[in-house]
């Protein structure tokens, strides 16, 4: 048998393999073809469609490219850079790869398809609804267009759309992906969450082994205090994944919520055993050293965890919040500054941001970050509180008292509003009386 003959065999026997889902034996066989012969662009496609199912999306960007150096601008491995460089973060250049996609030929609908969710990604939601409207002029009932905009929509807060572009994902195609996961989650958002329950659980049926949708759906038993369930479900995904650190945290952070520090405390070190970085451990370790007493040890955690640079904006806000009960003013406007760079979105971050700069007497930088939050979100009465707040530490009353009427207009029942504007009051009454008795003093004088 010639070496020819030998890659071909090798071929058919990675097909096999692909077939079977067996994705590394497949790889195997296919890279021995290539090395056989490496002037076939199918096969460096092929490899590239294996790398895919096995996650490892840079190695399968080398192939496609490899694929198109041999057969340039062929449009589905061209789709497939496109999606792989979106998959490893490089939006623009994925975006830059579907445009090239429309030049060769403006029909071939997958390069709209693809560019709405890297669209939505970037922010730019209203091109996303472009790309959507002009994908199906070529292809009305893509379920993969549905999907996308449904992910658009979700990202901009419209939850009840995003639903139902992903209940017609689901009728075009049934339940691939995380569909039913995606649905779930945009209930949960909306608050109802016994439809978000049913979807998780939906998800976990098609998928029974899937661990991610355990621990969602632990948590949101979590936020529906159901602790019981929650903890059974945090128990198979440890069960079910004793190598993977999320399961040891989030049922770590169920016993903490429970009292059961010391066993919280054996799950947090679970965690960070399996990765010392993983996001929150070393938080939930200081949350224990904090109940306990402990500051040293507490605020020695919380600073650990920073020093990790988490992206999570919930994470952040919470970690915030600790260092600012640990007395780590400091660290704590570290954190809030490093969230809202990442997150400029984050009126909570905004807010939180001024608070730690108005603890540390930074007052005009705190109150940019309240007229920030403000623009964000023009309705926000702990923006307006704070920001009366601030100008009255500064003695700027009349200002104070603008912005506390302001707030009043949108709530009239707030007890600290009614407060503040009480002492605002009493302050103002202080002036006008001390101003009457000095121009009397002056009149007695002049006399």
């Amino acid at each position: 048998m010639n070496d020819w003959s030998d890659a071909e065999r090798r071929v058919e026997k990675a097909q096999q393999f692909f077939e079977q889902r067996k994705w590394s034996e497949a790889l195997r066989e296919i890279r021995l073809a290539t090395n056989i012969n490496p002037y076939n662009s199918i096969w460096f496609f092929n490899m590239g469609l294996i790398l895919d199912e096995l996650g490892r999306f840079e190695e399968a960007l080398d192939a496609y490219r490899q694929a198109d150096a041999i057969d340039p601008n062929d449009l589905h491995t061209l789709n497939h850079i496109g999606v792989d460089l979106f998959r490893t973060g490089r939006l623009d250049k994925a975006i830059e790869t579907f445009v090239q996609i429309e030049r060769i030929d403006p029909s071939f609908e997958p390069s709209y398809c693809n560019r709405i969710i890297a669209y939505a990604q970037r922010g730019d939601h209203e091109l996303a609804e472009e790309m959507f409207y002009t994908a199906r002029l070529y292809k009305e009932n893509c379920p993969h267009c549905y999907y996308n905009m449904g992910c658009s929509l979700d990202l901009r807060g419209l939850y009840d759309k995003a639903i139902h572009c992903w209940m017609r994902s689901l009728d075009l195609q049934g339940a691939q992906g995380d569909v039913h996961v995606r649905i779930g989650h945009a209930y949960r958002k909306k608050g109802d969450f016994e439809r978000a329950r049913r979807h998780l659980l939906t998800d976990l049926r098609l998928n029974p082994g899937r661990t991610q949708t355990l621990l969602d759906l632990g948590e949101l038993l979590v936020t529906m205090g159901w602790l019981p369930e929650a903890d059974e479900k945090f128990r198979r995904a440890i069960e079910l994944a004793p190598n993977e650190p999320g399961g040891y945290y989030h049922h770590g952070r169920l016993l903490l919520r429970m009292g059961r520090d010391d066993d919280a405390a054996i799950a947090f070190s679970a965690a960070l055993r399996l990765d010392p970085t993983f996001p929150g451990a070393h938080m939930g370790l200081g949350r224990i050293s904090f109940r306990r007493g402990d500051l040293g040890a507490a605020r020695s955690r919380f600073r650990a965890e920073l020093q990790l640079r988490p992206d999570q904006p919930k994470l952040l806000l919470e970690l915030a919040n600790l260092l600012m009960d640990t007395g780590e003013s400091r660290a704590a406007l570290a954190c809030l500054k490093w969230l809202v760079a990442m997150n400029p979105r984050e009126v909570n971050g905004w807010l939180n941001l001024a608070v730690a700069q108005f603890t540390r007497g930074h007052y005009s930088e705190g109150i940019t970050s309240c007229m920030t939050a403000l623009a964000k979100d023009p309705g926000n009465v702990t923006a307006m509180y704070n920001l009366g707040l601030a100008h009255e530490r500064l003695g700027q009353h009349g200002a104070a008292m603008e912005w506390v009427r302001q707030a009043r207009r949108r709530d009239s029942r707030d007890i600290a509003l009614q407060r503040l504007e009480f002492r605002l009051h009493v302050i103002g009454l202080k002036r006008r009386v001390q101003t009457s008795i000095r121009r009397y003093a002056r009149w007695m004088k002049i006399w």
